[in-house]
């Protein structure tokens, strides 16, 4: 790979690479209405700009147990919790077939971030999806989450929370019976257990016009110790499209 990859506008040296695209995956965090422990953590999620909007994406399924308007983003410092103007996830009755593509919530942070403005300084500008290309021309997938077993929760005693990210390689590995799925492969296979990925970015780097670029390449919705699987990014964008 060249010593620098486009992200965006930006050309970011490859050795910081991993730690500049770590920045755009948040642990999904819910408030909890209780006085001791106040927060709870969920999971994985992704911060994005799309269509000028701030936006929070996360799967579904990590929302079983808690009310949409409880979802926030934490400030950098831990002092305040800070929840959406609106949110947006499948229903029920707009589909029929099983499949992951429906397996995706979104959050509104625009008026958030406008009182906020350093809300939406780790959120991703996803201005375009991967152009479609053979997978010789795939150097990697840099994919991020928050496992559960990794964080630190220690608000009882010493009103603690210490957020540890994992950045992980990947390469494509195949496509699933699910359309809207992805089949990655682990460059090496997990040490700790993978629960609470879901949720978290997957980025791709692969050639443009000779030119190795960033791109979204989807969204983890479960992982195992040696593959994890995503929805690309394609119905995420069609999804985001459909909320604002």
């Amino acid at each position: 790979m060249d010593t620098s990859v486009r992200v965006g506008s930006l050309l970011v040296p490859a050795g910081s690479l991993e730690s500049h695209l770590g920045k755009f995956a948040s642990p999904l965090t819910v408030w909890t209405h209780d006085e001791v422990h106040k927060i709870s953590l969920l999971g994985s999620s992704i911060g994005l700009i799309h269509s000028g909007k701030p936006m929070l994406v996360c799967s579904k399924h990590q929302l079983r147990d808690c009310e949409l308007k409880d979802v926030g983003v934490l400030l950098e410092d831990g002092s305040s919790l800070i929840t959406s103007s609106g949110s947006r996830t499948f229903n029920k009755g707009e589909h029929t077939q099983v499949s992951d593509a429906y397996d995706v919530a979104a959050f509104n942070f625009l008026e958030p971030a406008s009182k906020y403005p350093v809300l939406s300084k780790n959120f991703f500008k996803f201005e375009q999806v991967p152009p479609d290309t053979p997978n010789s021309n795939i150097f990697a997938f840099i994919v991020a989450g928050f496992p559960f077993e990794d964080q630190k929760y220690e608000l009882e005693d010493k009103n603690h929370l210490g957020t540890v990210l994992r950045i992980l390689i990947a390469e494509p590995d195949s496509q699933p019976s699910d359309p809207a799925l992805v089949k990655l492969k682990f460059i090496q296979a997990l040490d700790f257990d993978p629960d609470g990925l879901s949720g978290g970015p997957a980025f791709v780097v692969q050639l443009v016009r000779g030119e190795p670029r960033v791109f979204l390449g989807g969204m983890i919705v479960r992982s195992g110790k040696s593959h994890c699987y995503i929805l690309k990014s394609g119905f995420i964008w069609d999804f985001l499209n459909s909320f604002v």
